[in-house]
């Protein structure tokens, strides 16, 4: 994999028409585009990568590409793998009751989060355009999908980004020593202060351009997945295995006639593969036209469960062999766990692991979460630039997580009777997130050619079309069940 993505003139991509538009013609919102020279420069600067397909064609600067399929698919798993597969998913698993849970999102992931996946990636491929963009050219009053899409991603980074801190916050004591209470750790400032060093980490990738990210993802998400599977390992021995394993596997079948279940599950699907939060759309945006989407999501989705399951490997035997609790919630990763690790031969050295594996998934998340805002405010700000608009993006969020951060402190800072951090997460990050994710696919779906929709899955004439018309009504069924 070369370590730089290409940089790709306008009409180079035109040649290269990819399967599902040859299918079903032209995207909507698609235009034609005039011939230009091929740009000299083979490779792209960090200065050019939110470059704009419109850009491009003005002829002020190349727009860039990944530079291969595997890192498409390396950096968009890497962008979803974080705080909602190792923090979220376990709360979750453990509320509601453990394999039930697991089944139902299962299902969720295979019947509506790929599917509509594909949808995301295929309007950022076919635009080459930020969210918003991508909205537009399916029609201009829908631009408003396309910044309410932005200001979502935006509102859960602001306090995405003060759990990240808490991770590198723990990590850092467990290192050095022990990891601390969470009370102690977040009752000062110190919560401000690990924003401010995240969004400082954050804003070194991004600043580097689109390589960076790729470098980044090439090697985090396989040393991820490798230590997942270690402290697993370590779980499954130690730990109290057949009581986890039958938690996870067993599912209760009584369970799935929950609606609240199935609710949480779909939830779950769509923040951990970042459904209708512009992720896609975004990295979407640089895919290749040599990329076979379908194959692309499936693996995403692939390694993203894979990592959600993992953590529940790791994190269950321990938590049933220390007696503790495993319907904890969000406390389940800072309080129940560190002390349930501390209790296995090699505590310390398992504590430090563990959090510098969970500061690094949630960075990944981090970073994509921050490449949405930063792509449309460069798009729709171009006095910004590249640089303007990383600072601009890095030091918003970084400004709207500080009740977040502080919400937990002596400070007490609350909405709605909630801390702030929590009560984003559950409006925001919850209902918020199902959503979008059911208003993107709508939208996009209805608005693609029916044949469209299955060509990223290899499928042409009738089955492409009765493909399309599941996916379309997919949403549609869902709606009632997720939100009345």
């Amino acid at each position: 994999m070369s370590a730089s993505p290409r940089a790709v003139d306008a009409q180079g991509d035109d040649r290269e028409e990819s399967a599902d538009c040859r299918s079903a013609g032209p995207f909507p919102g698609a235009r034609e585009k005039p011939a230009e020279p091929r740009h000299p420069h083979r490779h792209a600067a960090a200065a050019v990568s939110d470059a704009s397909r419109q850009a491009a064609h003005r002829r002020e600067e190349p727009y860039v590409e990944w530079s291969s399929e595997r890192a498409f698919v390396l950096s968009t798993a890497a962008a979803g793998v974080g705080l909602g597969n190792l923090w979220r998913f376990p709360a979750l698993v453990g509320e509601n009751g453990g394999g039930a849970f697991l089944l139902a999102y299962a299902v969720a992931v295979l019947v509506a989060a790929i599917p509509f996946g594909a949808l995301e990636i295929s309007i950022g491929r076919a635009v080459h355009g930020s969210t918003v963009s991508s909205f537009r050219a399916l029609g201009r009053g829908l631009v408003l999908l396309g910044l309410a899409a932005v200001l979502m991603t935006f509102l859960i980074d602001s306090y995405y980004f003060v759990v990240t801190g808490w991770t590198l916050g723990y990590a850092v004591e467990a290192t050095l020593g022990a990891a601390p209470g969470f009370d102690a750790f977040t009752r000062g400032y110190a919560s401000l202060w690990w924003l401010i060093a995240v969004g400082a980490g954050v804003f070194v990738v991004l600043a580097a351009g689109l390589s960076a990210i790729e470098r980044f993802a090439s090697w985090l998400t396989p040393a991820l997945v490798l230590l997942l599977l270690a402290l697993a390992g370590v779980a499954l021995t130690q730990g109290a295995a057949a009581k986890a394993l039958d938690f996870l596997f067993s599912p209760e079948l009584d369970r799935l006639g929950d609606g609240a279940l199935w609710r949480a599950a779909a939830g779950q699907a769509f923040y951990s593969l970042t459904i209708g939060q512009g992720y896609l759309i975004t990295y979407g945006s640089y895919v290749p036209r040599r990329v076979n989407v379908g194959r692309s999501i499936a693996s995403i989705a692939a390694i993203n469960s894979s990592v959600a399951i993992l953590g529940g490997l790791a994190i269950f035997p321990i938590v049933f062999a220390a007696g503790q609790d495993p319907a904890a919630g969000s406390e389940l990763a800072f309080t129940v766990l560190p002390d349930a690790l501390s209790r296995l031969v090699g505590g310390p050295i398992l504590q430090a692991l563990f959090f510098w594996l969970f500061f690094f998934a949630a960075f990944s998340s981090c970073i994509g979460g921050t490449k949405v805002v930063t792509a449309a405010l460069r798009e729709q700000i171009p006095k910004l630039g590249g640089a303007g608009a990383v600072v601009a993006g890095v030091g918003a969020i970084v400004a709207a997580g500080v009740p977040s951060a502080l919400s937990y402190s002596a400070l007490d800072w609350r909405a709605a009777g909630r801390p702030v951090l929590d009560w984003l997460d559950r409006t925001v990050g919850g209902t918020g997130v199902i959503v979008a994710a059911l208003a993107t696919a709508l939208v996009i779906s209805w608005t693609r050619p029916v044949r469209q929709i299955g060509a990223p899955f290899g499928l042409t004439g009738r089955p492409a079309e009765a493909a399309g018309w599941i996916v379309r009504l997919v949403p549609i069924v869902l709606a009632p069940l997720f939100l009345l």
